[in-house]
């Protein structure tokens, strides 16, 4: 078994230090998020490479069109199947939004984590970027938070999660794919700093709390830009987000 990221891949196919002949099985994982950090072309040249007859494989959290495009060019007669969202996991979960501006994003994240009753947090933001910035102004302001990103090593990540687990951390700050496959029975908020551009991803982030029949609390921070991604999450959910003032200061 041969795991790799597409650029290192390429690498190794091109001075031949990996042979393709006997490959029988391809699985192509994450495949939205590698869409997502621009793989698509080097994703696209390794599967052409692979001339011999095989088995493709493709994992994905959500289906954009750009994934589908692929899996209809490379899969021939395959079969689709979709794991079906645990509603239950939803139901369990208190889900409100502040319609803000981009400016009161922060102080008013930090009073909503003042005034709820919480344990640990998970605050979801979009990029690597924001995600160490927000931790550091975070711990500014006197709370033990810390990144969780993809430029992270394995190693660092682990430490953090581990720190959450102990109790040593209160809020981890972070991106989509970092965040996968949490599973700490402390976490008790989630807030999303910045909302998800799909509805899955929306549902992925909120299940990191509510979990095992415990009850948890999802906030979300919505800009007036931002209301029409509010309203697909709500039709997709076939639920209302109750809309909620900010904590007054």
């Amino acid at each position: 078994v041969v795991v790799g990221t597409p650029g290192r891949g390429m690498d190794h196919i091109r001075r031949e230090t990996l042979s393709l002949a006997s490959i029988q099985a391809v699985v192509l994982d994450e495949a939205d998020e590698m869409l997502k950090m621009g793989f698509v072309e080097d994703i696209e040249w390794v599967l052409e490479q692979m001339t011999q007859p095989h088995q493709l494989a493709l994992f994905s959290a959500t289906m954009p069109a750009a994934i589908k495009k692929i899996a209809d060019r490379y899969l021939q007669d395959a079969k689709r199947v979709h794991i079906e969202p645990k509603a239950s996991t939803v139901s369990s979960i208190k889900q409100t939004c502040i319609c803000i501006t981009q400016k009161q994003k922060m102080d008013v994240m930090t009073r909503y984590l003042e005034v709820e009753e919480r344990q640990a947090s998970i605050v979801f933001v979009r990029t690597k970027t924001a995600s160490a910035e927000l931790s550091e102004k975070l711990q500014a302001r006197g709370y033990a938070a810390a990144a969780l990103n993809g430029d992270m090593s394995q190693g660092m990540r682990e430490k953090v999660v581990d720190r959450l687990k102990r109790g040593a951390l209160d809020i981890v700050v972070a991106t989509d794919v970092a965040a996968r496959g949490i599973d700490i029975e402390r976490i008790s908020h989630v807030i999303n700093y910045d909302i998800p551009t799909d509805v899955e991803s929306y549902i992925h982030r909120i299940g990191r709390t509510g979990r095992a029949g415990r009850e948890g609390s999802a906030l979300l921070l919505v800009t007036a830009r931002e209301r029409r991604l509010l309203r697909d999450i709500e039709r997709t959910m076939k639920a209302k987000i109750e809309q909620v003032d900010p904590p007054s200061l």
